[in-house]
């Protein structure tokens, strides 16, 4: 939604000042998040999420809640992965099988007193009634080798029935990551085969299936933390590396598609006195991308930000966008707290010519 308001400048002249207006809904308190967005086939959005407020060193649960068909008035709805003891469940990737269940894959840490101890496992819940209720598998019928990596993103359909995710494995602060991208024939049961993503430094990737044979994969590195641009013109079978997407500091990423040629890239920024929620689109299937935006700002008080997860509301450009904060200034004198929070915003608002429109070497550009 946009609001004008008419004003006057210093020489008489009148003109209109354009502001953007964006919804903030809050999901969780206390609940450092990982949001997944997954859009239900009622129209309805769910959103899993980690739900106790510390980066992964406390014992807690992965939660689903549910939203209504305009991203807001959510619900807490169940539990997707209870944690085992002195453990937790906060790793996730989500997505809808094709008879419409519900699939997270997640993992977690054993913890104690604030401490990393162990790998809690790499399990499989399933949800066959758009996340009531969930039958949560901790030995999946995965590849060997992924048992002891961490999933990521989206669950993606594929044709002829097929589904895939991605899973990576860290080798600690500043080193390389792994990054695999796994395959299921029926319908999310088993998943044998397994494919390696990307070379040198791949951490979390999130898959969005761009047609024709193509999947794309938003990449984050782990060693100066940028999102790169991974393909594959075959259904996943091989992959080339296309480029960066975002500059250092700026993780990880979602990845939707708008249209058969408009695709949205969403993704967390970290650098200091720039914290918030980055956006580029492309417009031609992701072979090149528009300039940057940004489209929140959790200001200079805010230190543990990000992991946005969008999905589109309707085809008028309504979005919603889920992310995590340690501080919201909106929020105002309860601004400093852990939080799961949804904005709704639209995409037509950044595609206006007054906001395009920039100015180098003196003249108007058209980004």
């Amino acid at each position: 939604m946009q609001v004008f308001l008419l004003a006057v400048d210093r020489f008489g002249k009148t003109f209109l000042m354009r502001f953007l207006m964006k919804r903030i809904s809050v999901v969780a308190t206390d609940a450092c998040g990982w949001p997944n967005l997954t859009t239900l086939p009622s129209g309805r959005v769910l959103c899993t999420y980690f739900n106790a407020p510390s980066h992964g060193l406390l014992e807690g649960d992965l939660i689903c809640s549910v939203s209504d068909r305009k991203g807001g008035n959510w619900k807490k709805l169940s539990t997707v992965a209870p944690r085992p003891k002195g453990g937790n469940r906060m790793h996730l990737a989500v997505g809808l099988a094709h008879n419409g269940d519900v699939l997270c894959f997640s993992s977690g840490f054993f913890v104690k007193d604030d401490e990393f101890i162990g790998f809690s496992g790499h399990w499989l819940s399933r949800s066959p009634d758009m996340g009531r209720t969930w039958r949560v598998d901790d030995q999946p019928k995965v590849h060997s080798d992924n048992l002891g990596t961490i999933p990521f993103g989206r669950v993606i359909r594929l044709p002829e029935g097929k589904l895939a995710y991605s899973s990576y494995r860290s080798r600690g602060k500043g080193n390389p990551s792994e990054t695999w991208v796994s395959f299921s024939e029926d319908d999310g049961r088993t998943w044998p085969r397994r494919i390696k993503l990307g070379r040198n430094d791949s951490n979390e990737a999130t898959l969005l299936h761009a047609g024709d044979g193509r999947i794309l994969a938003g990449v984050r590195t782990h060693v100066d933390h940028h999102v790169k641009l991974c393909e594959s013109s075959n259904e996943g079978r091989t992959w080339k590396e296309k480029g960066p997407l975002t500059l250092p500091m700026q993780h990880p990423a979602d990845l939707i598609s708008l249209s058969d040629a408009c695709l949205l890239l969403t993704y967390g920024i970290r650098n200091r006195g720039l914290m918030g929620i980055g956006a580029r689109i492309s417009l031609d299937a992701g072979r090149t991308w528009r300039p940057p935006w940004v489209i929140h700002q959790f200001g200079e008080k805010s230190s543990d930000v990000g992991y946005p997860s969008t999905v589109a509301l309707d085809k008028r450009g309504n979005l919603l966008t889920a992310f995590y904060t340690d501080h919201e200034p909106s929020l105002r004198k309860r601004a400093s707290r852990y939080r799961v929070l949804a904005m709704r915003w639209s995409i037509r608002d950044w595609l206006s010519e007054s906001l395009l429109g920039s100015i180098s070497d003196g003249k108007r550009l058209n980004l």
